[in-house]
């Protein structure tokens, strides 16, 4: 008879891979993994923000046209040094000195109006010219009678009979004219008052005060001493009404202009710190604070955002004028406060937890968290400081696992 079966060497296989994967089991649950540890403990947490912004003078200033017109010359370039009061550009002022010379005249009809209706003699002075006139013209009519009959009776040439026609044809007109004049003295002058006059030579003033300010508007001077931080337009560019010229700015003193949304805004005061570093200048910081916020929020394009004045504390290099800058404020600092790192809490069912290590077993303790940054979390209740606990994400931590810390 055979001493094992078929039957009975499976049976014995069978039993056998059991045994082995028993061993195999026990070993290990049993083993024991190394794992990165941290401690629970009392500190400060700062919670920073970033966003950018824009490098600029802290005094500076915009030059913008008053008036349409075209550029005429351009007298100053992008960097240069000017001094305040020297011209930047020239527009063109052709329109510019003929509505001026327009205005002039203006005034100097309505100051004439004005004196005659005051004076109230004009319509007197033309009656007595026209009387004149009138006696003049019967002087003449009766010269030229007589030489006419004079001329009849072969007493007087030809040429003297023309020389008294000839006058008499001058004081006809003469006469003509001066009714005509005194025609339109009376339209111009009936239903005006004194008043009336006195607020046309009124807006003659204001026309011609109007007309020297364009006039003085061709010409832009610097506003301040600095450095021309915008170019003017080319020459021969047309530009409009509010169309900026120059801009002119002391870039010895710089301030950093930055729009900050809404939820951050108002998380920064006046005074707040704040970290500078610019792409142009790898490893370098500067350092500020904030000076100034802007009373309101405003929309720029789909975001809410209000704007913060930012100081600039001189560093190794100057900041070039108009960079773009990153900038990382502080909007929050706690301190002594129970700190773990970020990665050491988990989240399961919508509640926080950590694994705590104990005699070098990981238990799992519910925590409660608060404020929070990139590194680190708050802790409110649930640990006591100095605790150590789990802080590996290269480890699939589980109740009752057996570490080694590290």
């Amino acid at each position: 008879m055979r001493l094992f079966s078929r039957r009975n060497l499976i049976l014995v296989l069978v039993l056998l891979g059991a045994v082995i994967g028993l061993y195999v089991r026990s070993r290990v649950g049993s083993s024991v993994v190394t794992v990165k540890v941290a401690r629970a403990t009392i500190g400060d947490l700062v919670q920073t923000f970033r966003t950018n912004g824009v490098v600029e003078p802290i005094q500076f200033q915009e030059i913008h046209t008053e008036f349409s017109g075209r550029v005429a010359a351009v007298l100053a370039h992008q960097g240069d040094r000017v001094r305040a009061g020297q011209s930047l550009a020239r527009l063109e002022s052709h329109d510019a000195l003929v509505e001026l010379a327009r205005a002039r005249s203006d005034l100097l009809e309505a100051e004439q109006t004005l004196a005659k209706v005051e004076s109230g003699t004009a319509q007197k002075e033309i009656d007595a010219r026209i009387a004149q006139a009138k006696t003049d013209l019967v002087l003449a009519d009766s010269n030229r009678r007589r030489d006419e009959t004079l001329l009849r009776q072969r007493a007087i040439s030809q040429l003297e009979a023309d020389e008294s026609s000839a006058a008499y044809q001058k004081a006809t007109q003469q006469l003509a004219a001066l009714e005509s004049e005194r025609k339109v003295q009376t339209d111009r002058l009936a239903g005006l008052s004194e008043e009336s006059a006195r607020a046309r030579v009124e807006e003659a003033h204001v026309r011609l005060a109007a007309a020297e300010a364009r006039v003085k508007a061709t010409e832009v001077p610097a506003p301040l001493s600095g450095t021309v931080l915008v170019e003017p337009p080319r020459a021969g560019t047309l530009v409009n009404a509010g169309d900026i010229l120059a801009k002119v700015g002391d870039i010895t003193r710089l301030q950093i202009r930055a729009f900050i949304d809404q939820p951050d805004f108002s998380s920064i005061q006046t005074g707040s710190p704040v970290r500078i570093s610019s792409n142009g200048f790898p490893g370098e910081t500067w350092q500020g604070n904030v000076t100034s916020l802007s009373a309101q929020l405003t929309t720029m394009g789909k975001r809410v955002v209000g704007e913060a004045l930012c100081s600039v504390e001189e560093g190794r290099d100057p900041l070039p004028v108009n960079s773009n800058v990153d900038l990382t404020f502080t909007s929050r600092e706690l301190h002594h406060v129970l700190l773990v790192p970020v990665e050491a809490v988990v989240q399961k069912d919508n509640r926080n937890y950590v694994y705590v290590v104990d005699a070098g077993v990981l238990h799992l303790h519910e925590v409660q968290t608060g404020a929070s940054n990139a590194d680190s979390v708050v802790l409110r209740s649930g640990l006591e400081p100095n605790q150590m606990i789990l802080d590996d994400l290269e480890v699939q931590p589980r109740e009752g696992m057996r570490v080694t810390p590290r």
